[in-house]
């Protein structure tokens, strides 16, 4: 649940199914995951000051989970998504708008580590005040959300811990750990986000934490190559050495190196030439000398050829081009673009269809044609929204979707959109004034469109938000992705040791969802979810027990 400062005190605040008044925070984890929960500190009549949230991270034996702090932000949003379609925005169709915070409201999204936090912290306008120890005006709430990464060595067994706030009882936190490691992005997709952004507004030196961040919730960044010393350049992305403890990196998939590697994004190599062939050809022999370019299995290494031109000739072109090569690595290399008529007549090998226009039988027609079909972007009511005003667990039904449907990669078009410099944009602004990012020449305008990760400081204006931190900080819905996206994992696995009883819980939650009219099919709220994780979780632990 998504709580925002004004949001007075639900029902759901007063108990739910992970915690209730007088009992444990109970949690279940595989090892190798990172599960998470937040604390929402209330006041009544008067306002708290000098409030203090700490966890002692659960233990078991020798191990222990570790534990990450964040404080939840919140942004100005004036409007809600729309566009030249009433009713309609770019995260979900007419007659599927989610319910949201009234026009003139605030948005709860961003997630600042706490360790960036202190007294000379400044606060702002549209940002919960970011104090620490905190302070809670009367009648509002605060929030602290709380990871756990369960290390992939943790021992199965019971890991207690507690939390503590100032002036309360410390609450028990009980993590039940299972046996059976949860693989690392197992459910693939994949991320772009423009490093230029990242180096301008932030500094150079925050383009590998931006890494290691999405890295670390299972997302697969990708960036521009369009040459030799690009590739050189995000080697140790490519090939996994940038998460490793000697590159400073902890978390989930240590030293796991790419699984998508994207040449040209977006089309920014244009029509194909000599010299471009000849460039290409050194990129993908560095590729095979990492070992990321092998003639069977490795990652998806694919050539970006157009954006959203369906009749554009750049697809073919590339494909004419790379099959008249008599260079083996460029006649085996493939050819992608984003579409979304069928993808079976398309003149391309991998064909990403947005999400409103995925059908999983022509997608089944397609690859039965050799062509791989992967689903880009997300759009009420067929799959979540990834806008800010969308359902806040939206993000994590695509994971589930995902996996359910056997969809090989879900791409999402950019996470640090901080320019709006599309047809129509606005120009740069400040991420952290207002929730809406993205305009174009149709019309359309979007609450957190593009945006998953927010700046630490901003070097482009001296009147925009600081934090002074030379790195990213992520978001809500990025939290929701990942939960997702593990999530998903949880579903192949499941179907590996019985896919009859795997499958019939992920059908309870989103079969049919591709043919939703108006209202989505799947839930809009987190107990469903976490019942059938359970689900999942039992089945799991159950043939570990019986092996």
């Amino acid at each position: 649940m998504r709580v925002a400062a004004t949001d007075g005190l639900t029902t759901f605040l007063r108990g739910n199914d992970v915690w209730r008044p007088g009992e444990p925070l109970r949690l279940f984890a595989l090892p190798g995951e990172t599960i998470a929960f937040q604390v929402v500190v209330t006041a009544g009549d008067d306002d708290l000051s000098g409030i203090e949230v700490a966890v002692r991270p659960p233990r078991h034996g020798d191990g222990e989970l570790r534990t990450t702090a964040f404080v939840l932000a919140e942004l100005s949003m004036v409007r809600r998504s729309g566009g030249a379609y009433p009713g309609a925005s770019l995260g979900w169709t007419e007659g599927a708008a989610p319910p949201g915070p009234p026009p003139g409201g605030t948005l709860p999204d961003p997630l600042i580590p706490r360790e960036w936090l202190n007294a000379d912290t400044p606060a702002r306008p549209g940002v919960v005040p970011n104090d620490l120890p905190m302070t809670v005006p009367a009648g509002h709430h605060r929030v602290v959300w709380f990871d756990l990464f369960v290390p992939p060595a943790s021992a199965a067994g019971r890991y207690e811990g507690s939390v503590a706030v100032t002036g309360q009882p410390a609450l028990s936190v009980e993590v039940e750990v299972g046996a059976t490691p949860l693989p690392y992005r197992d459910v693939r997709n994949m991320l772009f986000f423009e490093p230029s952004t990242i180096e301008r507004v932030v500094g150079p030196e925050a383009v590998d934490p931006t890494l290691q961040r999405l890295h670390r919730h299972h997302v697969a960044p990708i960036v521009p190559l369009r040459s030799l010393e690009e590739v050189e350049r995000f080697m140790p992305m490519l090939d996994g050495s940038l998460f490793t403890e000697g590159r400073g990196y902890e978390g989930p998939g240590m030293g796991v190196a790419s699984d998508v590697v994207v040449i040209g994004a977006y089309g920014s190599l244009r029509e194909p030439t000599s010299a471009k062939l000849d460039e290409v050809d050194r990129m993908l022999a560095r590729l095979e000398a990492a070992g990321l370019y092998p003639e069977d299995g490795g990652p998806d290494v694919f050539l970006y050829a157009v954006d959203e031109e369906c009749d554009s000739p750049m697809g073919p072109e590339w494909r004419a081009a790379l099959d008249a090569s008599e260079r083996p690595r460029l006649r085996r290399l493939r050819v992608g673009h984003t579409c979304s008529e069928p993808p079976a007549t398309q003149p391309v090998d991998v064909v990403m269809v947005f999400a409103g226009a995925y059908d999983p039988a022509l997608a089944a027609a397609a690859e039965g044609k050799g062509k791989t079909v992967w689903i880009y972007n997300g759009e009420l009511p067929h799959t979540g929204s990834y806008l800010t005003d969308a359902w806040p667990l939206s993000l994590r039904t695509n994971g589930w979707i995902q996996a359910h449907y056997g969809i090989e990669r879900w791409f999402y078009w950019e996470g640090a959109y901080w320019t709006d410099s599309n047809a129509g944009g606005l120009g740069p602004y400040d991420p952290w004034l207002r929730a809406e990012t993205f305009h174009n020449q149709h019309g359309d305008y979007a609450n957190g469109d593009g945006v998953l990760l927010y700046p630490g400081q901003q070097r482009v204006s001296a009147g925009r938000y600081q934090l002074g931190v030379t790195d990213v900080a992520p978001s809500f819905r990025l939290k929701q992705w990942r939960r997702g996206l593990q999530d998903g994992a949880y579903l192949r696995l499941a179907r590996r040791i019985d896919a009859g009883a795997a499958n019939a819980i992920s059908s309870r939650l989103v079969e049919g969802t591709f043919m939703a009219q108006e209202q989505p099919v799947f839930p809009t709220t987190a107990t469903p979810f976490r019942e059938a994780r359970r689900a999942l979780f039992e089945l799991i632990e159950r043939q570990r027990d019986s092996d």
